[in-house]
């Protein structure tokens, strides 16, 4: 059990949830296309990320919005198992304080990237509609 952040309880806490997600029957797919093979670097980056979210470590290098855009259409549906599956990890690997920061943290990312997504998303769907209107 965790009671402070740190790099340990950063790390625990990716490879677990990322383990979960892997094992999902509805995030896994989605996972598995998008990263492959190609989980080691994946975890690396995900550890830099926490560590820059949670302790300023500014260790991570990256665009998580770009990354999120790329993929097929996200859905709250998606964003909420997500959340599920972290909350879980957050409640077995950490104290309830130290799990509430997790959370709590998570929840304020997956509210900013589903909301850019969709917004993403719904341009580039009514930009499609007007073109093929267009086209006829």
């Amino acid at each position: 059990m965790y009671y402070t952040v740190n790099e340990d309880s950063i790390a625990d806490m990716v490879d677990t949830f990322y383990l979960a997600i892997r094992r999902d029957a509805l995030l896994g797919p989605i996972f598995e296309s998008a990263i492959g093979d190609h989980w080691t670097p994946h975890l690396a980056k995900m550890k830099a990320f926490w560590s820059s979210v949670l302790l300023a470590s500014r260790t991570y290098k990256g665009n998580p919005m770009i990354a999120h855009l790329k993929l097929p259409l996200l859905t709250a549906r998606h964003f909420e198992r997500w959340l599920e599956l972290w909350r879980a990890t957050a409640a077995n690997l950490c104290s309830p304080e130290l799990a509430a920061l997790f959370v709590e943290r998570a929840e304020n990312i997956g509210l900013r990237l589903l909301s850019t997504i969709s917004q993403f998303h719904g341009a580039a769907v009514r930009e499609a509609a007007e073109a093929m209107s267009e086209a006829r």
